[in-house]
């Protein structure tokens, strides 16, 4: 154990940081560069972050032809938007289908390398990181906090995915089982990674990992991917939490000893018409949600504290806690 922890200190490429006391993560998706709602960032600020991660749709670029013209002016509007505070911690970042490139987009967008390219000088990836010099954005890093070697992983549900089945919120699970997520080469990838030291996971999606019950994209459309990866995640026996966004709403969920936290939206939340519409006839649930869902600006924090508990919480944009979860640890 002691010569993984000096192996680890000695890993390049910034992948590695190192925390004292405590760990807090903040995070968010689906921010709307066009949008003047940005106040947000100031209940953020107060959190004392180490890290945020950006959980995609950190832009609106996308178009129907899939031309990347409002990518390149949505990440020039969006570099001036975020807050400079930001810039004094750790980032991380993921994409979904509007700063990849097109609705609901998958392995078959032509324009994907790149946007993969505007992506990675956006978030100023550095050379020689695995997203520089391969396909896709997924990574992977580690903090140590105290004795402890927490592994955050980002997927990507775009760059490699198969076609999805239905329509635009009608998806349906396909029982195609060639069909991906995540693509051979980033499933050989996640497993390499899931083998290696670690004490906490925190694994981040684009798209919703354990909720079932709604048309939209999530793991559940592919369910063969889906149960790959909690036989995956559950081989660990280490705490883990995911992290997702996409939903424009937000809930906390519990399988078995899976958590997951869906923060979205950071400033595009759905009209209030149609939220009210939802409450009143059709609010959505989940068997596995916990509590509520959420349809106002939101954010999430992930925080751990030497020798303590994890704690996930939904807070809104004033800062007051939506809804949390401790997990033990």
């Amino acid at each position: 154990m002691i010569l993984v922890r000096i192996l680890l200190l000695l890993m390049p490429f910034g992948l590695l940081s190192q925390t004292n006391d405590s760990f807090i993560l903040g995070m968010g998706s689906c921010l709307d560069q066009d949008s003047d709602q940005q106040e947000i960032w100031a209940s953020l600020e107060k959190e004392n972050l180490t890290q945020f991660f950006f959980l995609g749709d950190n832009i609106y670029g996308d178009s129907k032809d899939g031309t990347l013209e409002e990518m390149h002016s949505a990440y020039k509007k969006q570099s001036n938007n975020l807050p400079n505070w930001l810039n004094g911690i750790e980032i991380n970042a993921i994409w979904d289908d509007h700063d990849y490139g097109v609705n609901d987009g998958g392995g078959d967008y032509k324009g994907k390398a790149e946007a993969q390219k505007l992506f990675l000088d956006f978030w100023n990836i550095e050379e020689g990181d695995r997203r520089s010099i391969g396909e896709g954005i997924y990574f992977s890093k580690d903090v140590i906090l105290d004795d402890k070697i927490i592994k955050i992983i980002g997927l990507d549900t775009r760059y490699f995915r198969s076609p999805l089945e239905g329509d635009k919120r009608n998806r349906t699970p396909t029982k195609d089982t060639s069909k991906t997520i995540l693509g051979l080469e980033q499933w050989s990838w996640l497993e390499n990674q899931l083998q290696q030291d670690l004490d906490i996971l925190i694994l981040a999606s684009s798209i919703q990992i354990i909720a079932t019950n709604n048309g939209f994209e999530k793991w559940g459309n592919f369910p063969h991917e889906r149960e790959r990866l909690f036989e995956l995640l559950n081989e660990t026996q280490k705490p883990i939490v995911m992290l997702s966004g996409d939903r424009h709403k937000a809930g906390l969920y519990k399988m078995g000893d899976l958590y997951e936290i869906t923060s979205s939206s950071l400033n595009k939340p759905l009209p209030a018409w149609l939220s009210a519409y939802w409450d009143a006839t059709n609010k959505e649930t989940d068997d596995f949600l916990v509590g509520e869902m959420f349809y106002e600006p939101n954010y999430g924090i992930l925080e751990i504290h030497k020798g303590s508990e994890i704690k996930i919480e939904l807070k809104n944009k004033k800062g007051e806690t939506l809804n949390r979860l401790i997990i033990s640890l």
